[in-house]
């Protein structure tokens, strides 16, 4: 069932429609620009703050993720807070080179040494990659990274390989997210990301934090470090253990099986929805609030760039 796209005409009373003279008229909350225009902006912006022309659109990309999926409250809206910030303050350098800890063939431990995690956790999904090429599974466990946005958007970094990518995050990371991307045969693929820590108040679901823990945290060294995240990133190539038909049919199968209705709303599983947002955002442009739109665009302007067109 396709996204409808939000609407910028301001809702009619069911009151009255006449305006008083000395009421100020709102203004639109979203005004929609282009996707690449965004993620371009966006990236030309950490380019003027020291990143490397590579790594800028990489974080760019994650950092976007959010608006392009439906959740921008984990997009853009964080540049400034939270991304130049933590630059400005110097917890996050943005050439630092990764170091190397330990190699073992599939697996592999790495020290990010403040880098940006916006761009790092995507270099170490990438990097895992390699690796389950070779081995079938690649393993990197990293740390020395900062804020990286939603992991989700890294563990698919994997789906463009046909393998299944898995990302967890713990320490100094606020809560305990997890995300996973894996092929959905015929459908859309199939894309969770998810923060275990409201789950872990409750028995049941507290022994998946414990796992991000373990996984993420102590693998990682991260508790002999003050104020460090430790991640797991994690990618398997399924057609190391059985032929590539195989698995795009049980994967049709499985996720084909998922979908349905109910009380006449659509039963639909994680990445569907995100698939049909982001397909909406590239025909009709990313919508954005106002206050997040005269952000970018002073930004832009401080920095000589061009500012964002709208979309009409």
């Amino acid at each position: 069932m396709p996204l409808r796209p939000r609407s910028l005409r301001p809702a009619r009373s069911a009151v009255s429609t006449e305006v008083p003279d000395d009421t100020p008229i709102p203004e639109q909350v979203w005004q929609r620009v282009p996707a690449d225009e965004l993620v371009t902006l966006v990236s030309l912006i950490l380019v003027a703050h020291d990143y490397p022309d590579h790594r800028a659109r990489a974080a760019a990309e994650a950092l976007c993720h959010g608006d392009l999926t439906g959740a921008p409250d984990t997009g853009v809206v964080e540049l400034t807070r939270t991304h130049l910030a933590s630059l400005e303050n110097g917890e996050v350098a943005p050439r630092a080179e990764p170091l190397l800890i330990a190699d073992r063939g599939a697996a592999a431990l790495v020290d990010y040494r403040r880098g940006p995690g916006l761009w790092a956790v995507g270099d170490a999904m990438d990097r895992a990659v390699v690796r389950a090429g070779r081995f079938g599974v690649g393993l990197i466990s990293l740390r020395g990274v900062g804020p990286f946005g939603r992991v989700g958007h890294h563990a698919a970094r994997a789906l463009p390989h046909g393998m299944i990518g898995l990302v967890m995050a713990a320490g100094a990371a606020p809560g305990h997210p997890l995300g996973m991307a894996a092929p959905a045969g015929a459908y859309p693929e199939f894309v969770l990301d998810v923060d275990l820590a409201d789950a872990a108040r409750s028995p049941q679901f507290a022994g998946f934090a414990l796992l991000v823990d373990v996984l993420a945290g102590v693998l990682s060294g991260v508790a002999d470090h003050d104020n460090d995240t430790g991640l797991l990133v994690l990618a398997i190539a399924p057609t190391t253990l059985r032929s590539a038909d195989g698995f795009y049919r049980a994967a049709s199968a499985l996720f084909g099986s998922m979908l349905g209705w109910e009380g006449g709303s659509p039963i639909r599983y994680p990445g569907w929805r995100e698939a049909q947002y982001l397909e909406q955002c590239r025909a009709l442009g990313v919508p954005l609030r106002a206050p997040v739109r005269r952000q970018l665009d002073s930004l832009a302007l401080s920095l000589g760039l061009p500012p964002l067109t709208s979309v009409d």
